[in-house]
């Protein structure tokens, strides 16, 4: 299997920049993780640290905002949550992933040049910085950016129905840019693991079982309580049309942070396509340059 940087290559080449492979030890999920530093054209101003959501990888489907990072001079480091990606070899367990994010910030920072960190998750990776800066596990961050970060997760019927809906948009089949035509479509349940794996110590229970995994680990984290807790200046996204994780967790995460939460609210991104939404990934650009003054163009 090919690791990040030989697949990230022509497409960072396009932009003038360049795909680095890392691997680091993470003894504490049982295995390795694979991870993509993605270096901008010039001399990089600030550090991006970015995690995925539950069922996705250290690049899916982020490459529309990491274009936009790269353009405004960030360099991006994206990890595999543990149990994610093809060619990590770590497990997803409750007890440990919830360090991950503070380990994939020390990888980053080891080999990489000394830059004022900015730090992002989507989904799952969202509640897991939430859960990291509410531990003071990420001191040296400038800011925060989750998009649609969950407390509690429900899926049924209408929550696939509407996301499957969002397929059908222009912002989404644009994407094929990067991922071609079959490319766009997640993994869910059994669908697609080949490709997107999603390792557990407790895998029993069928396919879909991961659901249940994460609601306990989001129970354990107590967001809710923990996040007034945050002083680094953060960006709440969330949507209106998700059906996964509701606008209401958003505006509940954000009373509880009067301190340093904000909340933007959109009208019509499904939770799959937050990452590449035109406004989000404006927002984002726009809240770093915003928290990091030295970020602005000259």
């Amino acid at each position: 299997m090919r690791g990040y940087a030989d697949r990230l290559a022509p497409w960072a080449a396009r932009l003038g920049a360049r795909a680095v492979d890392v691997r680091y030890p993470r003894p504490e999920a049982g295995g390795e993780v694979c991870a993509v530093r993605l270096l901008p054209a010039g001399a990089p101003r600030a550090r991006v640290l970015v995690a995925h959501g539950a069922g996705n990888d250290a690049v899916y489907p982020l490459l529309e905002l990491f274009r936009a990072l790269l353009r405004a001079g960030c360099e991006v480091f994206s990890f595999d949550v543990d149990g994610h990606g093809c060619t990590s070899t770590t497990v997803f367990a409750a007890d440990s992933v919830r360090g991950a994010v503070a380990a994939a910030a020390e990888a980053a920072e080891r080999d990489g040049a000394a830059l004022p960190l900015h730090v992002l998750g989507h989904s799952l990776g969202g509640s897991l910085v939430l859960d990291a800066l509410a531990a003071g596990a990420l001191d040296r961050a400038v800011s925060a950016v989750v998009l649609s970060a969950p407390v509690d997760v429900r899926i049924g019927a209408r929550t696939a129905i509407e996301e499957v809906r969002g397929f059908f948009r222009r912002a989404t089949l644009a994407q094929r840019e990067h991922y071609g035509l079959w490319g766009l479509v997640p993994a869910f349940g059994p669908v697609k693991r080949a490709a997107y794996p999603f390792r557990r110590v407790d895998a029993d229970g069928g396919a879909w079982s991961y659901v249940a995994a994460i609601r306990y680990l989001l129970a354990e984290m107590d967001l809710e309580r923990r996040v007034a807790d945050i002083a680094v200046p953060t960006l709440l996204i969330y949507s209106h049309n998700d059906w996964i994780v509701p606008h209401h967790q958003g505006q509940r995460l954000a009373e509880r942070m009067p301190r340093a939460g904000r909340l933007r609210s959109l009208r019509s991104a499904t939770h799959y396509g937050l990452p590449f939404d035109a406004d989000v990934v404006a927002g984002v650009v726009a809240w770093i340059h915003e928290t990091h003054p030295a970020m602005e163009p000259a």
